[in-house]
């Protein structure tokens, strides 16, 4: 079986990889497409946190999604409705987030990302407002300066709270109500109690 020649029944777009001889042992398929996409824009970041595999393994060199790749992915699902534009990296860390984000809005399509908020600077803010970000969720893990540094891995606690009321004012400033602002925590042993009294 070569790459052009599936068996009846088999997508002829799926890699070689993913066919099966015998498409009965697939089962079914979907008669929809995802409607909600993950895209990766940049496996790049510039932490170190405790409880990412990229501080202890690499599988892959740093890199960002070119933009036309970007849209070639996009492009694959005709009934996306919702764009998640994160993955394993830091998003801001890409250039052409702002293209990116104003390219699904055309759609149009929901777009919210996960940051660290680290280079979350005043001109960042302005660019993800104008491009129509959905949401933006602002991944923290410490209630706290010491404990935020033990898990990140860098003394940026103050730095990132600082950004985030930034990010509010400007906001408030141009009286939009987009993107919604969250703060997302993923509870471990060591933070859980603090998160949990507000400290």
């Amino acid at each position: 079986m070569t790459e052009n020649h599936a068996p009846a029944g088999v997508p002829p777009r799926l890699p070689h990889a993913y066919r099966i001889p015998d498409p009965e042992a697939r089962g079914e398929y979907v008669a929809w497409l995802p409607r909600c996409v993950f895209i990766e824009v940049t496996n790049r970041c510039n932490l170190t946190c405790a409880t990412c595999p990229r501080t202890f393994v690499t599988h892959e060199q740093p890199r960002d999604l070119a933009f036309d790749e970007f849209v070639t992915v996009v492009n694959q699902f005709p009934q996306m409705e919702r764009a998640v534009l994160h993955g394993i990296g830091e998003p801001l860390l890409h250039r052409q987030l702002p293209q990116m984000i104003r390219y699904l809005k055309a759609r149009p399509v929901t777009v919210l990302l996960n940051s660290n908020g680290t280079v979350l600077t005043q001109e960042h803010q302005m660019a993800l407002v104008e491009s129509g970000l959905d949401e933006y969720r602002l991944s923290l893990d410490g209630a706290d300066a010491t404990m935020y540094e033990r898990i990140r891995g860098r003394r940026l606690f103050d730095q990132v709270v600082r950004n985030m009321r930034e990010f509010v004012a400007t906001r408030k400033r141009l009286g939009l109500d987009t993107p919604h602002l969250s703060i997302w925590c993923m509870g471990m042993k060591e933070n859980l109690e603090p998160l949990r009294e507000g400290r």
